[in-house]
């Protein structure tokens, strides 16, 4: 759910203002409203607060020092763990009752004593893995062409270039010598062997009067030419190779030395410069944020949301330190504010994974003063996907495999945040796999071990490879199940936020999709043929047709496109049973070519084709959901909103990296 925000204003005397900053900043709970657009625009009667110069002189020297520091911290990576979060609480307080001049010389003497020996250390151990890097990938060129360089013996009237060719080229190199010949006026020999099953080592030798024009020929024709490193591209080749194996054997030991004394540096340095960072960088927004509020002569005025649940705590704390100097006002909100208010929201633990899909695929949280749809997310999205899977099997191999994930990566926020999304997706898999009574297909049917039971008067299980035309029934019912719901809360938001055209829209889409009910009702037999037959058809026709009216009544254009967009929405949800149909009848193919090629064989066969079938599984109704879920369904009423709750509030010295 959305959480409920006020908007207060704050009123005092210039002379405090500083002060009432300070405390915001502590206190951490104000989303700052940026006045200077409206005081720019002439919207409100204010002028923008001012930046004193010493404080931009001030910012600007903090922000150099921050620049450094963080190239230093970067550097430094002591696992989070381990820091002792009482005395980086200790070290920031220090820090912030400095004055800006003795943070400057504090900050300063830090810097100095590491950032020469920490730039050094990491510049160093970059430039070895990069060369262990790329000796790694000559050794083994070099390793294929040097017996066959010890052959060649050249002088300092010889110069040589080693090639690599396939060996289905190989014929080719008739071809190469001629037209070397040509260029060195025949003073050429080339000489070649193979290396392994793919690959044959040539090396040319030239008059090096004819280098250029060797080195020329070979860059056109898109020769592979073997290129060492700068500091080996002058020696033979045979040697090049024991200098390159030398210095891999030499650079692991310097290189482990460097990242412990980068360790060593860490473990020193780390709490108090990420400590230092956080400061200046507390410093810094909180000299940004000046230019944002607003005064008078005499007073200041700051607002901005926070909470509701809040409120009371602000009014408090600042009553206590100012008594009655600051005035703490909340002011009314209307529908016009609530394209500006920012969002939060604060929903139950099962369902806050699905928060990131809102705004990640939506673009961004929803709208204040509409609804959150997080929770009807987290039962639409994995009964969709349950719908399209519906294999028992399939579904306890990935949920087999997200209880893996969580185990394995239970660090990782994003595998936490996306195996919960897959977690309740994959046991509704199983579910609707009893209902389709599939597992790895039609194994259970394969082997007698179905057996019909009646539910409410219907036949289980609904064996979806059989049952086509119902369960596209049922999958349209679906769709018309989450378009109304989805038109009927975007009548409620409309409502809410005052937007009666909106509300009229869509109640008119929602006539339009039940007369087209009504008169799907009157084609069943038992009303058509009955007296009420006609009476039913009517009323069908009257309530759809003045559907359509009232949508491009008050919709204009777009209630006619919205009215056509209904219709092809609604039929979208066909690709529940499409994909899902598509899957199941390639189990059941699997199934039947393990039957033909026999246990062992086919078993294998089976292993393989059922894995793949279950990696599409895995993806295909997942962008299906996601699509039904964010395009069809939240199209009816989904507005994102333009700003998410961000209070400003200092890092106090929290976890960082």
């Amino acid at each position: 759910m959305l959480v409920p925000m006020a908007k207060v204003e704050m009123i005092g005397p210039k002379n405090r203002f500083y002060d009432v900053v300070s405390l915001l900043h502590e206190i951490g709970t104000l989303h700052i409203e940026d006045l200077s657009k409206k005081i720019s625009t002439g919207e409100v009667p204010l002028d923008q607060m001012d930046v004193v110069e010493s404080q931009l002189a001030e910012k600007e020297r903090m922000e150099d020092l921050l620049l450094r520091l963080r190239s230093i911290v970067k550097a430094l990576h002591l696992p989070v763990e381990t820091i002792d979060e009482l005395e980086r609480e200790k070290q920031y307080l220090k820090l912030w009752s400095l004055d800006s001049r003795a943070l400057a010389n504090e900050v300063t003497e830090v810097i100095e004593q590491v950032e020469d020996r920490t730039s050094s250390l990491a510049q160093a151990q970059s430039s070895m893995e990069a060369e262990m890097a790329l000796l790694s990938r000559y050794e083994p060129i070099l390793h294929k062409i040097q017996p066959l360089a010890k052959q060649i013996v050249t002088t300092g009237s010889y110069d040589s270039v080693a090639l690599l060719v396939e060996r289905r080229y190989k014929g080719a190199l008739e071809e190469l010598k001629k037209e070397l010949d040509e260029i060195t006026k025949a003073q050429c020999e080339i000489v070649s062997t193979d290396v392994d099953e793919d690959t044959t080592a040539v090396i040319v030798v030239f008059s090096r009067k004819y280098s250029d024009g060797v080195h020329k020929f070979l860059a056109m024709e898109n020769v592979n030419q073997i290129r060492l490193p700068s500091e080996f591209e002058d020696m033979p080749f045979d040697i090049a190779y024991d200098h390159l194996k030398e210095r891999r054997g030499t650079l692991p030991k310097r290189l482990e030395e460097v990242r412990n004394e980068l360790h060593e540096m860490s473990v020193k340095w780390f709490v108090k410069l990420s400590t230092i960072r956080d400061v200046l960088s507390d410093k810094i927004e909180e000299i940004s944020a000046i230019p944002k509020f607003g005064q008078t002569e005499y007073a200041f005025v700051i607002t901005g949301w926070l909470p509701v649940a809040d409120v009371k705590g602000l009014r408090k704390t600042i009553g206590e330190n100012f008594g009655v100097d600051v005035i703490v006002n909340q002011l009314e909100m209307d529908e016009h504010e609530y394209e500006e208010t920012p969002v939060a929201l604060k929903n139950a633990k099962i369902v806050q994974p699905y928060q990131n899909l809102l705004g990640l695929l939506s673009g961004g949280l929803p709208k204040y003063g509409t609804v959150d749809p997080t929770a009807i997310i987290a039962v639409f999205y994995p009964l969709i996907f349950g719908l399209i899977v519906g294999d028992i099997g399939y579904g306890l191999v990935m949920l087999g495999m997200v209880l893996w994930l969580r185990r394995k990566f239970k660090d990782k926020d994003f595998v936490l945040i996306a195996t919960s999304i897959l977690g309740p997706a994959s046991t509704m898999a199983i579910i609707v796999g009893f209902f389709y009574g599939e597992f790895f297909g039609n194994t259970l049917e394969l082997l007698h071990l179905i057996k019909p039971i009646w539910v409410f008067g219907i036949e289980l299980p609904f064996i979806r490879t059989k049952l086509i035309v119902p369960l596209i029934g049922i999958a349209v019912g679906l769709g018309v199940v989450q378009i109304v719901f989805g038109l009927v809360l975007g009548v409620m938001n409309a409502v809410r936020t005052k937007h009666l055209k909106h509300a009229y829209m869509k109640g008119g889409l929602l006539g339009f999709i039940a007369g087209g009910g009504i008169l799907g009702m009157a084609a069943l037999p038992a009303i058509a043929t009955g007296p009420a037959g006609p009476y039913v058809q009517i009323v069908g026709a009257l309530v759809l047709g003045g559907g359509i009216l009232v949508a491009v009544r008050y919709g204009s254009v777009m209630g006619a496109v919205e009215t056509l967009e209904t219709v092809s929405h609604i039929a979208s949800y066909i690709r529940i049973m499409a994909v899902g149909v598509a899957g199941a009848i390639f189990a059941d193919a699997v199934n039947a070519l393990v039957l033909k090629m026999g246990w062992i064989a086919g078993g294998l066969i089976g292993i393989i084709l059922h894995a793949l079938n279950i990696l599409l599984a895995s993806f295909s109704p997942n962008i299906h959901a996601l699509r039904l879920n964010f395009l069809e369904f939240f199209g009816k009423f989904y507005e994102a909103s333009k700003s998410e709750y961000s209070p400003f509030h200092k890092t106090g010295g929290e976890k960082s990296a």
